[in-house]
Parts: C-alpha cells; sequence; structure tokens
C-alpha cells in the first residue's frame, strides 16, 4: 500500500510541475561542435573526448593548449527567451592546469554579432574541479539571446579543460536528484558491500535532509535518514548507505535505489529521483591481475616518471600487477597500438600518461600504485589462462590459448586479446637515447635520473615492459567469444604468432587479457604460462597433479621430470599475496611431490605456483577444513 501510495503522490507531482530546461547538451553525439553549437576563435583546439574528467559521463568536450595568446569560444544555438528574464547556467567542467595565466569564463549576447558580456570568470592557479558552476543569468528575455563558455589568455598555460552536461534552465523550488549510483557489478556471494552514490540539487531551495533508499530482489526498502546537510543549487552529497548489502543465491540481483521526504516534504521534480541497477554474485572470486598501460617516448622527457613508476609497481607487486610501456615517436612504437591510446586512456592528457584496467581515475604514472589498489578489488567475471603454449625454436611461432573460466553470466560483446611485450630492449642509434627532465635536479629527485644528463645516450638505456605486438587489434580479437556467455562456462581461444628476428625469446612476455566492449574496461589479465586443470583426486596435467583438491589439511603437488633441475612451490590468495614458499630442492628424474601443509590458511581458494627450472605451473587450490 505503501508503494502504491508513493507511486500516486510522484504521478500527481510530474503532471503538476516540472523544471523549465531551455537548452541542454551532454556531447554525447560524438561531434564537436553539437549540432546547432559553434567554435571561434581556435576551433582546432576542441575536441569530442571520450573521457569524463569534468565529473559527468562519457564523452564531453575538451580544450587542449596550444602556443597562442588569444580567446577561443564554445558558442550556444540561439535561444529564444522571450517571457524569461532570468534563467541558471549550470555545467561541469575541469580544468587541468599548467601554469598562470588563463583565464575561463562565460559570456552573453543577443544575435550572432552582438558584443559579448562576461557574467563570470576565474582565473585557475591550480587544477579545478571536478565540480559543477552555476550562474545566474538576469534580463535575458530576448529571442536572439546566446551564451559562450571561453578561455583567454596565453593557453599554452592550460593544459585541458574539459566541460560536460551544460544545462540552461529555470530551475524548480525543490528538486533533489539521484545523481548517481556506485555498485558492485559483481561480489562474491555472502560478501557484505556498501551501496554509495550521489544526491545532486537541481533546485533553488538549499537541501538540509532527506531519505535515500534501497530494495533488493523487490524486498523491503532500506532507508538511511540524512540530516544536517547543506546542498545548494548546483553541489551535490556523497553517500554511502548504512545498510550494507548482502547477495544470496548467484546470479542477478536487481537493486532499486530513491530519495524521497525533501526537507521533510515533497520533491518537485519525481522524475530523476529513482536509479535501478543490478550486482551479480559469483560463487568464487577469480584471481585478478591489474593490467597498466603508459603512453610514452624516448623524446619525452617527464617520460623518465614513467620509468621509475613503472619499474616499481613491477618491483613491489609482482604477482598481481603487469605494466605495458606504448612507445610514440621512437623506434619502439606500434604503431596501431600507439594511435589508439587517446582512446585506450580515458582523459588521455599527452605524454606521459596512464590507465590501469584502462578505467579512469589515473593520469600520470606516479598515479599507478593508487590505480592498482583501486583495480585489485575489482571482482571480474572470469579468470584468464595462458594455456596449451609451445614455441618452435627454428620457426620462431608461438601458440597457445587463451582460457577463461566465467562464474557469472556475461550478456555483452567481451574479447580475448594478446600483448607482446619486451624487457632490456635497447639500440644503438641517437633515437634510444633518452630525454631527461630530471637532470640537474631541478625538478627534484627521479630515482636517479636527476644524475644522469638531460639526454641519457642510448648505451646507456635498456627499456622494460616495451610494447611489440597487440593482437588483433588494440582493441581484442572480435569473435573471439560469444555473445551470451552462462556462469560456468570454460571459454578458449586460440592464437599463433611468429616472432620477427629481432625480438628476444629470452626477454619476452606473453600478456593475455579479456576486455568489456561495453565500457572499454579490462576485466582480467594475465602474463603467466599455465597447464591449469581442477583435479579431485591424483590425475596428471602435463606432467602435474594437486590432491586432494579440496583439501582439508594438506596439499600434495606430485609432478614428473624427464631430468633433474631445482624444484620450487609457492602458495599466494587471490590478491597476489604469498602465504606459503617452500624451499628449493634437487629433485631426480621421474616423480616427484611435494606436501603443504593447510595449518596457517584459511578457508577460501588459493593459487599454487610451481617453479620447476625455468617453468612456472600454476594450480587453483581450494581449503575447506
Amino acid at each position: 500500500m505503501k508503494k502504491i501510495y508513493l507511486l500516486f503522490v510522484g504521478i500527481c507531482c510530474s503532471l503538476l510541475v516540472s523544471a523549465q530546461v531551455y537548452l541542454s547538451e551532454d556531447f554525447g553525439a560524438g561531434t564537436m561542435p553539437p549540432t546547432g553549437w559553434s567554435l571561434d576563435g581556435i576551433p582546432a583546439q576542441w575536441s569530442n573526448s571520450a573521457s569524463s574528467n569534468a565529473g559527468g559521463t562519457s564523452p564531453e568536450a575538451k580544450f587542449s593548449y596550444v602556443q597562442q595568446t588569444t580567446t577561443t569560444r564554445l558558442v550556444s544555438p540561439i535561444v529564444d527567451m522571450t517571457g524569461v528574464a532570468n534563467v541558471t547556467l549550470s555545467f561541469k567542467y575541469f580544468y587541468d592546469h599548467y601554469a598562470n595565466g588563463p583565464s575561463i569564463g562565460v559570456a552573453t549576447r543577443f544575435g550572432t554579432s552582438g558584443a559579448w558580456n562576461v557574467v563570470w570568470q576565474t582565473t585557475p592557479s591550480a587544477n579545478q574541479g571536478p565540480k559543477t558552476q552555476v550562474v545566474d543569468l538576469t534580463n535575458i528575455g530576448q529571442s536572439d539571446f546566446q551564451f559562450c563558455l571561453f578561455i583567454t589568455g596565453n593557453l599554452y598555460n592550460v593544459d585541458y579543460w574539459y566541460i560536460d552536461d551544460i544545462k540552461l534552465f529555470s530551475p524548480l523550488a525543490l528538486d533533489a536528484a539521484l545523481a548517481s549510483v556506485k555498485i558492485a557489478k559483481y561480489t562474491e556471494e555472502g560478501v557484505p558491500f556498501n551501496l554509495e552514490g550521489t544526491v545532486s540539487n537541481e533546485g533553488s531551495t538549499v537541501l538540509n535532509s532527506f531519505d535515500i533508499n534501497y530494495t533488493l530482489d523487490g524486498g523491503s526498502a532500506q532507508v538511511y535518514p540524512v540530516t544536517g546537510v547543506n546542498v545548494a543549487l548546483g553541489d551535490v552529497y556523497n553517500f554511502t548507505h548504512n545498510v550494507p548489502i548482502v547477495l544470496s543465491g548467484i546470479g542477478a540481483h536487481p537493486i532499486t535505489v530513491w530519495i524521497n521526504n525533501v526537507n521533510g516534504g515533497i520533491d518537485l521534480n519525481p522524475d530523476n529521483d529513482t536509479m535501478h541497477v543490478v550486482s551479480n554474485a559469483v560463487p568464487f572470486v577469480p584471481e585478478k591481475k591489474v593490467l597498466a598501460e603508459e603512453a610514452t617516448g624516448t623524446w619525452c622527457g617527464w617520460c623518465i616518471r614513467g620509468i621509475c613508476f613503472m619499474d616499481y609497481m613491477a618491483e613491489t607487486y609482482p604477482d598481481t600487477w603487469i605494466g605495458v610501456a606504448v612507445h610514440n615517436g621512437d623506434p619502439m612504437v606500434v604503431t596501431d597500438y600507439d594511435g589508439a591510446m587517446a582512446q585506450i586512456i580515458p582523459g588521455f592528457m599527452g605524454y606521459p600518461s596512464v590507465t590501469s584496467d584502462r578505467t579512469s581515475g589515473d593520469s600520470d604514472p606516479s598515479d599507478l600504485e593508487a590505480g592498482y589498489q583501486r583495480r585489485i578489488e575489482a571482482i571480474s567475471p572470469a579468470t584468464v589462462e595462458i594455456v596449451n603454449y609451445a614455441w618452435n625454436p627454428d620457426t620462431r611461432e608461438v601458440s597457445f590459448d587463451l582460457q577463461s573460466e566465467f562464474v557469472a553470466d556475461v550478456n555483452n560483446e567481451l574479447r580475448f586479446g594478446v600483448i607482446f611485450v619486451e624487457d632490456s630492449l635497447w639500440g644503438t642509434s641517437a633515437q634510444w637515447g633518452q630525454t631527461n627532465y630530471y637532470a640537474g635536479g631541478s625538478n627534484g629527485a627521479m630515482c636517479g635520473y636527476e644524475n644522469k644528463p638531460s639526454t641519457v645516450p642510448a648505451a646507456d638505456m635498456k627499456f622494460d615492459h616495451v610494447a611489440r605486438e597487440i593482437l588483433d587489434t588494440p582493441f581484442g580479437t572480435p569473435n573471439s567469444l560469444p555473445a551470451s556467455i552462462t556462469s560456468g562456462s570454460v571459454i578458449s581461444y586460440q592464437y599463433s604468432y611468429t616472432l620477427p628476428d629481432g625480438w628476444r625469446y629470452d626477454k619476452l612476455h606473453v600478456v593475455g587479457f579479456l576486455l568489456d566492449m561495453s565500457t572499454n574496461e579490462i576485466l582480467n589479465a594475465n602474463n603467466v604460462i599455465s597447464s591449469y586443470v581442477g583435479v579431485a583426486d591424483r590425475n596428471f596435467e602435463n606432467g602435474i597433479a594437486v590432491y586432494p583438491n579440496p583439501s582439508r589439511e594438506y596439499t600434495n603437488v606430485a609432478f614428473t621430470l624427464d631430468n633433474a633441475t631445482a624444484v620450487s612451490v609457492d602458495v599466494c590468495d587471490l590478491f597476489g599475496s604469498m602465504v606459503y614458499s617452500g624451499d628449493v630442492h634437487e629433485y631426480a628424474a621421474g616423480q616427484n611431490q611435494i606436501r603443504i601443509s593447510n595449518a596457517s590458511l584459511a578457508n577460501g581458494m588459493y593459487v599454487v605456483r610451481l617453479n620447476i627450472g625455468n617453468q612456472i605451473i600454476t594450480r587453483k587450490i581450494s581449503v575447506v577444513k
């Protein structure tokens, strides 16, 4: 009865009252300028960017720096404001500051040739935003009204200006909006997680209180009262609901989130109060590795940061982080891969730039660790394994399968992809020398490069993590996975590639990744050649058996050898932390066995890694006591 009453009230309100929006633009059409809009000054510096730095959703408008001192504008269409004297203009923006000088602002005029009147302007001395800017416009009630967003001054001193969600409107007196809901797409069954989101004020009255509600699987409402706040027009309130969500039962779970009881009364615009989302419960958490990609080049003096921070990540998180340096304008360039970096890195900001799993939140190489910490907690719907690997040194052909075991249903396009990465790459020409802006220490210390010359000679440089090829496109292999995948499916795709003569096999890494084409997110990756197979008894697969599995008191790792060699065994949890390490032993030819005690291991999934000479073989095990 309560739900029916609320629905009735919502219908009445929507019939009686609605905000008047005269113009809105979210740049979703992907064109610059959008239909009806225009650019003046230096139009070539404006673009439509597949990023969301301004605080909206991708895409957005982007202005890029240029070596000019001038004014340029993003100009609205003519808007008939006859009889409407006063309105509100709001827009989201992020200003990426390089040095002081440029100003940004809003100006208005009447007619396409009228003089511009500045109504808001600021001169940033640091990064600004992401934020929503609200500008009150008065005395505009004519049929030929027009406004613009402008940037003026020494435009070399701005890096980028991102703009999104422009709206010209007359706000209602009371209009709270559920602007966003952040929820885990995949979560382990029975493990609590928090509902997070954002409430924005779209009305002229300051928000002091409201209730945030959710239902799970159509059950009873969980109410979180928010009081004592002060949210003005254009501002937002970020929340974490005080009742965690726990999913019971494998599969998809619908969640409805809404706000009501705004300032103790009825919100005048119920159309923006509710969101419907879905979270998927999975039976276990697949082992996760984070794939970081960096745009770099030997010509780029600031890219020293990439060298330093990529090496730091590889040393600090060797088992759960994979780094790929994608070079530009030097002998290590992979043309297709390099050309796609502006699409691969959200909010691409030039060189050096980075992304973790092709998600937003990173920009500079110094962000790599924070990006790793953010992404390592993300649950992937599938494992990624490199299996059935073969190498022919005569033909230089490698062949293998990428294989994924899915723990959730997937109904959007996924792709496998492969990156070949080489370490210790070097050359003799001048282009192999690294430009170094940290020389002399005036820009601070950077892992010893402050003590090296402004151009580090080629003879002193060896480059790691270098992308040598990506298969079959920078966005994976089309049709490598079916359009619809059910939980429990194990899907493989076969690759073969002939290594060019200049590549050194002993310095090469094969990286497999799983890409979600609907979000451009890398869901999981791996760079370990494995012959994984789950076994419940002593069955050998490629000479290896792990049993019993699941295990209670101990786990046996049995293996066969053709020759005597050194063998060791490690056990890691699914976040990559080592929980057991066995001594290195010299084993003879024939069948051998290592016994691992589970006494110190909690119930859960683990990865056993067997190191036999230069070969690494992994198995997943389950400990159940």
